[in-house]
């Protein structure tokens, strides 16, 4: 279990301070996806980058089984596809690069390319250029290289917000099988509900700052998910129940109204 006891963080802006944790606990399931989903500006990303250690916490505890988190058993994949690949690297090179950075040796990095492909049926040119990709293969080559070094923990920031409808569409079906075949416990932070549903195990529902959980909704959405399911009773009954509790939260805030 990945788990989050008494995380506080707050932000100084023009010397007024802005507290977005307090005494903030959540816990993850093992070998389980479990979706973040809020107003925007809750601390969604915060939350994300805290636990892969890019921005330090003022307090509190982050575990997995246990013990204190490592931070090279975590797999990343941020929003922008684009930017967090390095063009002047190919396809291969690309997904390498958090095994050559454990300066393991080279034709092993690229051995274990070839076997991580196989595995997920990512048959683009391993030789070309990111830019010589579609958008989907981009954020594909993304999700591979995260999972290369096969990490405990997987956090995935919005990765389907900077792709089309329709690449959108197929890259949620992909992702949810990479996710039930690998059974790595994922941490989805998400603004969309249906993503969210197509891909977690649990969703939980975060207030405005100081950031509290309003409800942890279970997802009873059977797999292997498809796009289909997007108009069935299971779907509709959760994104419903999601819906109502959201409202509830942003009228109260009066974020609209």
């Amino acid at each position: 279990m990945l788990k989050i006891s008494g995380l506080d963080k707050s932000f100084t802006n023009n010397r007024k301070r802005f507290v977005v944790f307090k005494d903030f606990n959540l816990d993850i399931p093992k070998n389980q996806v479990f979706a973040i989903f809020g107003p925007n500006g809750c601390g969604k990303t915060t939350l994300l980058n805290i636990i892969a250690g890019f921005i330090k916490k003022e307090n509190g505890v982050i575990e997995y089984d246990g013990e204190k988190l490592p931070q090279n058993q975590i797999g990343i994949v941020l929003q922008d596809y684009r930017a967090s690949l390095m063009p002047w690297l190919t396809v291969k090179q690309n997904i390498a690069l958090p095994l050559a950075i454990k300066r393991i040796e080279e034709n092993k990095c690229y051995q274990e390319v070839i076997n991580i492909c196989k595995l997920f049926h990512f048959t683009a040119n391993l030789d070309a250029f990111p830019y010589q990709l579609s958008g989907g293969q981009q954020q594909f080559v993304a999700i591979l290289r995260a999972l290369v070094t096969k990490p405990n923990i997987l956090l995935m920031d919005e990765p389907f917000s900077s792709l089309d409808f329709e690449t959108s569409l197929m890259m949620q079906e992909k992702i949810s099988d990479i996710l039930r075949q690998t059974k790595i416990t994922t941490l989805f932070i998400s603004h969309d509900i249906d993503s969210s549903i197509m891909l977690a195990d649990n969703i939980a529902l975060l207030s405005n700052k100081p950031t509290r959980i309003i409800k942890t909704f279970d997802n009873l959405l059977p797999h292997p998910r498809e796009i289909t399911q997007m108009s069935s009773k299971i779907f509709i009954d959760i994104k419903r129940k999601i819906l109502e509790r959201y409202y509830q939260e942003i009228k109260s805030t009066k974020i609209i109204g």
